[in-house]
């Protein structure tokens, strides 16, 4: 047996193709309705007004493009500069130095500074067994005396960053000097 909930009522089957049709029908309609003579007058009364909206357009950018051409100063550069020369005085200091005269750098890597000779000590004796040519230099700085641990001289800068990174990866940050070889 066929549910009665679930059946759609008869009149429904007409009416929706007939609603459909006659909508179709008033599209077609629609289009073969030639247009008004309402709609050709405003079509006409856009156009003059945007033409004389135009032409005055126009006519202001070329009163603006007048002033402008009489507005330009009267300056030719290339004309002014053309015959005039700066003199400039001839000075030694700003000679450079001849290329054949090369200065020979060596480079030292800082690795710590301590306040304890025994702390410095220590790094150096780590840096050491790591293979790095390490060594310390006490100095007096205000009156305080720092013990640093060097780590060097390079006078090639592969070699100066290998030992960089084996620094590195010790957690040491390294400071760079570099220093002119004394002859």
């Amino acid at each position: 047996m066929a549910d009665k909930g679930k059946t759609i009522p008869g009149w429904v089957w007409v009416t929706t193709p007939a609603l459909a049709a006659a909508f179709a029908g008033f599209l077609f309609y629609l289009s073969t309705v030639p247009p008004g003579q309402e709609i050709e007058t405003v079509k006409k009364d856009a156009h003059k007004v945007f033409r004389t909206t135009v032409d005055k357009v126009r006519e202001g950018a070329d009163a603006v493009e007048e002033k402008v051409d009489q507005a330009k100063p009267a300056y030719d550069f290339y004309k002014l500069l053309e015959n005039q020369t700066v003199d400039v005085d001839e000075m030694d200091a700003y000679h450079s130095t001849p290329k054949d005269e090369e200065t020979a750098y060596q480079y030292i890597l800082q690795a710590g500074s301590f306040r304890s000779a025994d702390d410095a000590d220590r790094m150096r004796a780590e840096l050491l067994l790591e293979g790095l040519n390490a060594y310390d230099e006490s100095s007096q700085v205000n009156g305080a005396v720092w013990h640093r641990v060097y780590v060097g001289p390079f006078t090639d800068r592969s070699k100066l960053n290998k030992a960089q990174d084996t620094l590195v990866s010790l957690n040491i940050s390294p400071l760079v000097l570099k220093r002119k070889v004394e002859e």
